[in-house]
């Protein structure tokens, strides 16, 4: 129970990594405010963690309106006091699509959704943990916020960005006491990884496996480690 009395907001939560992320964390003791904007999603993670004897509510929650993020964190805070885990895991990607070939429409979509997104969020819930002194933040990067891809278009735009903030963002809050790390997935056999190619692969990481490294960044993680993303990929 290494998150025992922990409160863990996460975005993306009703589905692949962020689901993954939410039952480990509450395996481990944290309560676990689950959001998305799919109510049956969010619901399905509460039902999930509830009967594994954890504690978790639903909150809806749309990254890219400014007023659904302070509203879902205001619930959050009025329901337990506190938050000390953030995890970003809300994404989204437009597969096949060359940088000369991407439309504004879908630069806009993931730059809205995968870095204002999780500038966003930060930006609601960081001043809560400055109050207290402490927290730890957790962004999910990507192997193409590492390597440059021709045919993700906005997709590798907005990951290196969100590389980016998080660096600058541990080093702005490191005084306060609050740690800002990152973990950049390859390929993960999520829902999202299937609507690409259906069949899959055996190479691809598992979304536990994803989970469970975000564990380690929430719980035995060095004190001093900040600022850092954990590269899950192979070279």
């Amino acid at each position: 129970m290494r998150l025992d009395g922990k409160v863990a907001f996460i975005t993306g939560g009703g589905r692949g990594i962020g689901r993954h992320v939410g039952l480990a964390f509450a395996r481990e003791g944290a309560k676990i405010a689950v959001t998305g904007r799919t109510k049956e999603r969010r619901d399905q993670v509460v039902t999930e963690i509830q009967a594994d004897g954890g504690e978790a509510q639903a909150f809806n929650l749309d990254v890219t309106k400014d007023e659904s993020v302070f509203e879902s964190v205001k619930q959050v805070l009025e329901v337990w006091g506190q938050i000390d885990i953030l995890v970003n895991s809300a994404g989204i990607i437009q597969y096949n699509t060359p940088v000369e070939s991407t439309t504004i429409e879908e630069w806009d979509t993931m730059m809205n959704i995968n870095l204002r997104g999780t500038f966003l969020v930060c930006h609601a819930v960081v001043p809560s943990m400055i109050e207290r002194g402490s927290g730890t933040v957790i962004n999910l990067g990507s192997s193409a916020g590492r390597m440059a891809d021709e045919v993700y278009g906005g997709y590798t735009a907005s990951k290196w960005g969100v590389v980016g903030y998080t660096t600058s963002l541990a080093r702005s809050v490191r005084p306060h006491g609050i740690r800002v790390n990152g973990l950049n997935p390859g390929w993960v056999d999520t829902d999202m990884s299937r609507d690409f190619d259906p069949k899959g692969d055996p190479e691809w990481s598992t979304p536990l496996e994803i989970a469970n490294a975000a564990l380690y960044l929430a719980t035995d993680a060095p004190r001093d480690m900040t600022g850092q993303f954990l590269d899950i990929f192979g070279s």
